[in-house]
C-alpha cells in the first residue's frame, strides 16, 4: 500500500484541472478559429491560384467575398443589439397595451351607458315638449295680441319713415 500525501493529491488535481482547462480551451476556442482561418485561406487559394487570364474576375470575387465576411457579417452582429432593443420595446408596448385594455374597456362601457341614458332622457324631454306644444297650439291665436304691430308701408319695404 502506498501512503499518499493529501497535499500532493490536491496539487496533482490542481495541475490536472489546469491541464484540462488548457485542453478544453484548445479544443473549443483555438481549434474552430484555426479551422475557419484555414478554410478562408483555402477558399482564397482556390480562387487565386489558377493562372487564368481572367485574374481581375478572381480578384473581384475575392474582394466581394472578403468584404462580405469581414464587413457585412460583423455589421449584422453589431446591429443585433439594436434589433434586440426593438424586440424588447415591442414586448413592453404589448404588455402596456394588455394592461391598459381592461380600464379602457370599462371607460368605454361607462360612456356607452351614459350615452344611452342621455338619449333616453332627451327622447322623454322631446316627447314632453311636443305634448306641451300641442296643448298650447290652440292658444297661439290669443297670444298674437301681445305681438308688436306691423307698421310696414307696402311702398317702403325697408320700414324707414320719411317726414318732410
Amino acid at each position: 500500500m502506498t501512503d499518499s500525501n493529501p497535499t500532493e493529491l490536491r496539487a496533482q488535481r490542481r495541475r490536472s484541472g489546469a491541464d484540462l482547462h488548457r485542453r478544453e480551451t484548445r479544443r473549443h476556442i483555438w481549434l474552430p478559429f484555426l479551422l475557419v482561418c484555414l478554410a478562408l485561406l483555402g477558399l482564397f487559394l482556390l480562387v487565386a491560384l489558377p493562372s487564368d487570364p481572367s485574374w481581375r474576375t478572381r480578384v473581384s470575387f475575392i474582394a466581394d467575398f472578403m468584404s462580405s465576411i469581414l464587413i457585412v457579417c460583423p455589421a449584422i452582429i453589431c446591429s443585433f443589439l439594436f434589433y434586440l432593443l426593438i424586440v424588447v420595446g415591442i414586448y413592453g408596448m404589448n404588455r402596456l397595451h394588455s394592461g391598459a385594455r381592461s380600464p379602457l374597456e370599462k371607460v368605454e362601457n361607462i360612456t356607452a351607458n351614459i350615452a344611452t341614458r342621455v338619449d333616453q332622457t332627451t327622447e322623454k324631454l322631446n316627447e314632453k315638449v311636443v305634448d306641451a306644444n300641442s296643448r298650447i297650439a290652440s292658444l297661439t291665436h290669443f297670444m298674437s295680441v301681445f305681438d308688436q304691430p306691423d307698421d310696414t308701408d307696402p311702398h317702403n319695404p325697408s320700414g324707414d319713415t320719411k317726414e318732410s
